[in-house]
């Protein structure tokens, strides 16, 4: 009657953890779930909501202001969000004027929540030179096939779009002030 045979230890401590992990998921997940759906940043879908609206109300003012077009608005829209030039002095007014508002609106944005861009901006650094430092090892130590090169590519073109568009309106501003170069 003295010990149990060393499986028997094993499998009761199987046992054991299997039921932590089974009580884990009934309780902790339920509560994370309640702790998350009371949490502040749901209402962000919201706000998200509220700059469609007020671009929405951006485009059609600048239509009304302009006396725009369809494609014209169009046309000063793409040029305003990715920072092209136009050659017509109407619709590069236009577009300056569409460019300077979407700056304030994105100045009053980020007014609202500034620790949130200090934030994504270190986690996003943070992550970038992991990969970096990632892709630099394994090609140091000749281990080429360690690299997802097709995920590299889409990051760096995804990053490439993001920068384009973040200063898109900057862009506008500088190039349709500008008198038109013949």
């Amino acid at each position: 009657m003295g010990s149990r045979p060393a499986t028997s230890t094993a499998m009761i401590t199987a046992v054991l953890i299997a039921w932590a992990a089974i009580a884990l998921f009934v309780i902790a997940l339920p509560l994370a779930a309640w702790w998350l759906g009371g949490r502040r940043f749901w209402l962000r879908r919201d706000a998200a909501a509220g700059r469609e609206a007020q671009l929405a109300r951006l485009g059609q003012e600048m239509v009304q202001r302009h006396g725009l077009t369809s494609t014209e608005a169009d046309q000063v829209r793409r040029a305003a969000t990715w920072g092209r030039a136009l050659a017509e002095p109407r619709l590069r007014t236009a577009t300056v004027a569409w460019a300077r508002r979407l700056v304030e609106m994105d100045e009053r944005r980020r007014a609202e929540r500034p620790q949130l861009r200090t934030s994504l901006v270190v986690v996003v650094a943070l992550w970038a030179a992991l990969v970096l430092a990632r892709i630099v090892f394994a090609v140091a130590t000749g281990r080429w096939g360690d690299v997802n090169w097709g995920t590299v590519v889409v990051y760096t073109l995804f990053a490439a779009q993001g920068w384009r568009r973040l200063t898109g309106p900057q862009r506008a501003i500088q190039r349709n002030s500008s008198p038109v170069d013949a």
